[in-house]
C-alpha cells in the first residue's frame, strides 16, 4: 500500500512538473492569475483609507484564488485540443492521480504568487504579519483548495472560453461576498449564509487572523478543516467527471 501511494505521488508530481513548464506563462494564466488581482489591489487601495491588515490578506487570498484556479482551466483545454490529454488518459495512471498532479501544479502557482505579492507590498505599506507560520499554512491550504476549485469546470472543456467564462461568473461575485472588502458579519443574513458556503470566505478569515495575531484557535482550525473538506470534495468530483469523459 505504501509503495502504491508513493508511486502515485511520484506520478502526480511528474504531471505537475510538466504542467508547470508548459502552462505557467500562457497569456490567459498571466491575465487572470497575475494582472487582474494586481489591478484589483490598486483599484481598492489608491485613494482609500482601508487598513492594510484588512486589505492585504484579502488581496492575497484573491491572488491565491485566481492564480490557483486558472492553471488547469488552460491546461485541460489546450491538452484536449492537441490530443495530449488522450495520451495521458491512456497511460497506466489512475484518474485521481492525474487530477492530483494537475492540482499540485495549480497549487504551486497560486502559493508562490501570493507570497511574492505579500513580500513585495511589505516595504511600501508597513504591513506586518504577526503569525507568519500560520499565514504560510493558510496560503498553502487555500492554494490547494483553489487549485481543485477550477477543475470540475475544466475537465469537459475543449475551448478556453468554455472554462474561463463560467469560472469568472463564479469567481467575481465571490470576491464581494466572501469578506475581502466588506466583513461578512456586516452583511445581510442571506449573504452571510452564502458566504459560509464558499471556500474563499474561510481563506480570507484565516489569513486575517494570522496577520493581526488575533488567533481564535478553534475558528482558525475550522477555516483549515473547511478548506480541506472543499479540496477533498472537489477532487472526488473532478475525478468522477474525468472518468465520464472516457467513451
Amino acid at each position: 500500500m505504501v509503495n502504491s501511494f508513493l508511486e502515485n505521488l511520484i506520478q502526480a508530481i511528474s504531471i505537475a512538473k510538466k504542467d508547470a513548464k508548459i502552462y505557467y506563462f500562457k497569456p490567459p494564466v498571466i491575465m487572470f492569475g497575475i494582472v487582474f488581482p494586481v489591478f484589483l489591489y490598486f483599484a481598492f487601495s489608491i485613494g482609500r483609507r482601508v487598513p492594510s491588515a484588512m486589505l492585504i490578506p484579502g488581496i492575497a487570498a484573491i491572488i491565491t484564488f485566481f492564480g490557483s484556479s486558472s492553471i488547469e482551466a488552460v491546461a485541460f483545454t489546450l491538452e484536449r485540443r492537441t490530443g495530449t490529454l488522450d495520451r495521458l488518459l491512456a497511460a497506466p495512471v489512475p484518474f485521481n492521480t492525474i487530477i492530483l498532479g494537475k492540482s499540485f501544479a495549480s497549487f504551486a502557482f497560486g502559493f508562490i504568487l501570493s507570497l511574492i505579492f505579500v513580500i513585495t507590498v511589505i516595504p511600501f505599506t508597513g504591513f506586518t504579519i504577526i503569525n507568519p507560520i500560520l499565514f504560510v499554512i493558510g496560503v498553502a491550504i487555500s492554494s490547494l483548495t483553489f487549485a481543485a476549485f477550477g477543475m470540475p469546470l475544466s475537465v469537459y472543456a475543449r475551448e478556453l472560453p468554455e472554462t474561463m467564462m463560467p469560472l469568472n461568473v463564479i469567481r467575481l461575485p465571490m470576491i464581494f461576498v466572501c469578506g475581502v472588502f466588506i466583513p461578512v458579519e456586516t452583511m445581510p443574513i442571506p449573504l452571510q449564509i452564502v458566504a459560509y458556503l464558499l471556500p474563499l470566505t474561510y481563506s480570507v478569515d484565516a489569513l486575517r487572523q494570522a496577520t493581526t495575531g488575533s488567533i481564535i484557535i478553534h475558528t482558525f482550525l475550522i477555516d483549515m478543516v473547511a478548506l480541506i473538506l472543499f479540496f477533498i470534495a472537489l477532487q472526488m468530483l473532478s475525478t468522477r467527471m474525468l472518468k465520464k469523459t472516457i467513451p
